[in-house]
């Protein structure tokens, strides 16, 4: 074909245009003002929202891999209202909205594996908290409010905020302590669980125990559907420079068929109560025999000073227990505390065991002066986070206190959160730790903790506590 000057600048004129409306989209692609906003990401795998749902203030984020930052953000409501904005990355049916390859829906009783991994960025100053959202439905699909559950998790938070409706218990779940609210809405359950010592990461944590806990709480019905995992930030004031990097769900359901687990397990037997001091007792029990095609999640641990109590949300003193053993703390002296177990799988809750129970000591016979509670988590392959609860079990307050404790394999402490440490081989001793400048006869001191390396075989587990060099129970 001859060449043409009309032809050839019709040409151009058709490469300009296209360049100018592909050149847009891919930008959009990446950050988004609006306030409904979404960004795709990895192929759908993902969606960033920016989610404002209760202001009009601009807001604006950018999405960098799976993950996002907040890059204008200036809001101010009051802190006992709900937040403004909760911009978040999810995995799974938001509202109608559903990602590629998506493992969900999956039934709460059929769920065989869910874990996630993020890392957060909190600038200071900033009312928020950094949570995870986590939806259950009573069916398996809506295009709309989920009518189940809404599962929240707070690694973080900071300022004011608090969880909606009421605290009711503290728990251990994967190792760490979380307190508990539950509420109701409209036309869904809430259970949020708040880390007692916040973190800016997690690694593959397992999402099972919490679930088996809103269970036990009757929060969360095994046969609701599991349609969505969101992370981000709920924002009352500010909110730019909030970002989260490497975000990551998995999830799986279990066999389907008559290979599922159809039965909850049996009451479990061998529970007996042990006073350790006036205010710690340690409750054990025989590891309870899965039914076909099942096995135990985990253990409640339901305590009262009634004999003949029923098991319910508010005698609930430990859930998601994966072992056989709970220590309970911060008890009265004196006092004849009943225990009794159940046992948790797939189907459900199990019936409850014969009770037990035990009476702590007088004060002063407690063969020392403090109880300590220590907890460890990995934050990745040579690193871990601690938290360290004290109770004072003296009969008097323990003012400009020192802790002193000693590694069983040579870990080493790496940083100390309201404190300092010294570490000489395996021994380390920490000062300047007297939060409120003492621990009153009888109090609990939470919120210790420090982060440490591995010694690269073992975890980080401490042989021996000691205050001011009294050996701690």
């Amino acid at each position: 074909m001859k060449d043409s000057p009309l032809l050839r600048s019709l040409l151009i004129a058709l490469v300009v245009c296209m360049a100018c409306l592909v050149h847009p989209t891919r930008a959009s692609a990446q950050s988004t003002c609006a306030i409904t906003g979404t960004v795709p990401i990895n192929s759908n795998q993902y969606i960033f929202q920016n989610n404002e749902w209760n202001s009009t203030l601009e807001q604006c984020s950018t999405v960098s891999g799976v993950g996002f930052s907040i890059t204008t953000a200036n809001f101010n409501l009051p802190t006992n209202g709900a937040p403004a904005t909760y911009p978040s990355i999810f995995r799974g049916c938001h509202w109608g909205d559903c990602t590629s390859s998506n493992p969900f829906p999956i039934q709460e009783n059929n769920i065989a594996s869910a874990t996630t991994s993020v890392t957060i960025t909190q600038p200071p100053g900033i009312n928020n908290d950094s949570a995870y959202d986590i939806w259950f439905n009573q069916t398996s699909t809506t295009a709309g409010q989920p009518n189940g559950t809404e599962v929240m998790i707070w690694i973080n938070h900071q300022g004011a905020p608090q969880p909606f409706g009421s605290r009711v218990a503290t728990v251990t779940l994967n190792g760490a302590s979380y307190s508990v609210w539950v509420g109701r809405q409209t036309s869904w359950n809430i259970v949020s669980y708040v880390a007692t010592t916040p973190v800016t990461s997690v690694t593959n944590l397992n999402l099972l125990p919490f679930f088996a806990d809103a269970v036990s709480r009757g929060s969360l019905e095994p046969s609701w559907w599991l349609i969505d995992v969101e992370y981000g930030f709920e924002v009352w004031t500010g909110g730019q420079g909030l970002a989260m990097s490497g975000f990551s769900v998995s999830a799986a359901a279990g066999n389907s068929g008559s290979t599922n687990c159809g039965a909850v397990p049996s009451a479990p037997t061998g529970v007996t109560g042990t006073a350790a001091s006036s205010s710690v007792v340690n409750v054990s029990w025989t590891a309870d025999t899965a039914p076909a095609n099942c096995s135990i999640s985990s253990y409640n641990v339901y305590r009262s000073t009634i004999s003949g109590f029923t098991p319910s949300s508010s005698t609930l003193v430990g859930s998601g227990i994966t072992g056989t053993s709970f220590s309970d703390t911060g008890l009265t002296a004196s006092t004849t505390y009943f225990y009794i177990v159940e046992a948790v799988d797939a189907a459900g809750t199990s019936a409850a065991s014969a009770q037990t129970s035990a009476k702590t000591s007088a004060p002063g016979n407690t063969g020392g002066t403090c109880h300590v509670t220590y907890t460890v988590s990995p934050q990745n392959s040579s690193a871990f986070g601690a938290a360290i609860t004290i109770e004072n079990t003296g009969g008097s307050a323990l003012n400009g206190w020192t802790l002193t404790w000693k590694f069983a394999n040579g870990q080493t402490v790496t940083s100390l959160w309201n404190g300092t440490a010294t570490q000489s081989g395996a021994n380390v001793t920490v000062t300047n730790m007297n939060y409120n400048g003492n621990i009153a006869a009888g109090a609990t001191l939470t919120g210790i903790g420090f982060n440490g390396a591995w010694n690269g075989t073992t975890n980080a587990v401490p042989t021996s506590f000691a205050i001011n060099g009294a050996t701690c129970n």
